[in-house]
């Protein structure tokens, strides 16, 4: 197909684009940002602007690159951003969705959203399936279900797909969590704190792309969670990230979220824990346990760190 992908500068765009052109698809990269033309590297699309708060925008791309499929990833994504600045959020997750939906829906092209696990409260006892009644608390995740809402409702074929917490990108694009922790342990911390209160299910953006890549031809339109398999917390996840580092030197410690509400200040589910029902009850569930993901993400892009590391610690 010839795909088009919004918000492609992202760290999901960044593995998304190219494992669709590994799937033989042919990809127009775009976002608003094009400050790193080419965030896949050399041997990638260059990206090509495109906002999609603007209809203008929407139909002049389209018009030019003639799409079998859209790939819908843009979105502001910051839950504080998008609590300082509700229409703003609204405009680009809400109104700048049903204004791609609607210009899919005018060409009959099928259609993928990318959502998220903030769509629910975090009340429930265990993971949330497809079944479970979203309810977001922020503006975020509204703003997002809303979305999803639209989507439903425009484009007859339409996949929306939710993610969990995102992980990859590698130095180029991750300004997550685990980009936060590494370039602690880079400045030298001894010590780290970590969240402990607050439950979710990582997600390496290659799996997710290479999930995502083998839904979208298959056919079986609808609603879909995409998570690493097995959930924690971030102290959870920062244990292991020192584990395969090696770093028994540094003392992990475990805090509420009121430790850091000045910086994060958004109301934030108890938890974001996800299963992949749909995809389990299809047979399509390729995503691998959060663990062993984060483990291969580490080794391929940070593997100076754990070889200069285990050299620190024989001396």
């Amino acid at each position: 197909m010839r795909i088009l992908v919004t918000g492609s500068a992202g760290m999901l765009g960044s593995a998304l684009v190219p494992e669709l052109l590994a799937a033989g698809h042919s990809v127009v990269a775009t976002d608003i940002d094009l400050s790193d033309p080419c965030p896949w590297g050399p041997d990638g699309p260059t990206l090509e602007h495109l906002d999609v708060r603007s209809p203008d925008d929407i139909a002049a791309v389209i018009a030019w690159v003639g799409p079998d499929f859209i790939a819908h990833l843009a979105a502001e994504t910051s839950l504080e951003v998008c609590e300082l600045a509700s229409d703003d959020a609204m405009l680009t997750n809400a109104v700048g969705t049903k204004y791609v939906a609607l210009a899919a829906r005018r060409l009959g092209l099928p259609f993928a959203y990318i959502s998220t696990a903030g769509v629910f409260d975090g009340r429930k006892d265990g993971f949330y399936d497809e079944f479970d009644a979203a309810n977001p608390i922020n503006v975020y995740g509204a703003s997002k279900l809303y979305g999803e809402h639209l989507v439903e409702r425009i484009v007859p074929e339409h996949y929306i797909v939710r993610a969990g917490w995102m992980v990859g990108g590698g130095p180029r694009q991750d300004h997550k969590f685990v980009s936060l922790m590494l370039q602690q342990l880079d400045a030298g911390a001894q010590q780290l704190r970590a969240v402990a209160d607050k439950l979710g299910t990582p997600t390496y953006t290659r799996d997710f792309a290479r999930c995502f890549s083998q839904l979208i031809v298959s056919g079986s339109y609808g609603l879909y969670h995409m998570t690493g398999t097995g959930g924690g917390s971030r102290y959870d996840v920062a244990a292991e990230i020192l584990r395969v580092l090696g770093r028994q030197d540094v003392e992990l410690l475990a805090v509420g979220s009121e430790y850091f509400a000045e910086d994060y200040f958004a109301p934030r589910p108890a938890s974001e824990l996800m299963r992949n029902r749909m995809l389990d009850l299809q047979g399509m569930n390729t995503m691998r346990p959060w663990q062993e993901a984060l483990e291969d993400y580490l080794r391929t892009y940070y593997a100076d760190r754990i070889q200069r590391v285990g050299a620190l610690l024989d001396d």
